[in-house]
């Protein structure tokens, strides 16, 4: 438990306790050890009223843990690459990701969801398209 309460200590509380409250939610049935924990609560990023640019393309996949987009816009002139590869994220509550060709905005309280290995692409071409893995529990979900 030292472990844990260290490793809140390092990051910001507001992340700490969205985080905490997060992962223990979705392990409420089944409680994980420590160090497991641990490492969940430390893979978890939270991006909250932020705008970032890029010369060409983003690509803001979780490959592991938690991204949470809220309150921000994302802007590259090429492409945007927006999900998961093995964990989940998510984009919403008054948030744009936009191209030269494409937007995607969710505005307060909608937001796009993505679990496992599944990501939404917008392409350099102008069109917008939604990958999800082969495994059973990959998937993409929109609420508006």
């Amino acid at each position: 438990m030292d472990d844990l309460l260290s490793l809140l200590q390092q990051i910001g509380l507001g992340v700490a306790c969205n985080a905490v409250y997060d992962i223990l939610k979705r392990h409420a049935a089944q409680p994980l050890p420590t160090q497991t924990l641990a490492v969940e609560i430390e893979n978890a990023i939270r991006v909250h009223g932020v705008t970032m640019k890029a010369a060409t393309v983003i690509d803001a996949l979780a490959a592991n843990g938690v991204l949470s987009i809220q309150q921000s816009k994302l802007h590259a002139p090429d492409a945007i690459t927006f999900g998961s590869i093995q964990g989940a994220a998510i984009v919403g509550n008054s948030s744009k990701l936009t191209t030269k060709n494409t937007a995607i905005e969710a505005g307060r309280g909608a937001f796009v969801q993505t679990s496992g290995n599944a990501q939404i692409r917008q392409n350099p071409d102008g069109s917008i398209s939604f990958h999800v893995g082969e495994n059973g529990g990959d998937s993409i979900s929109i609420h508006t």
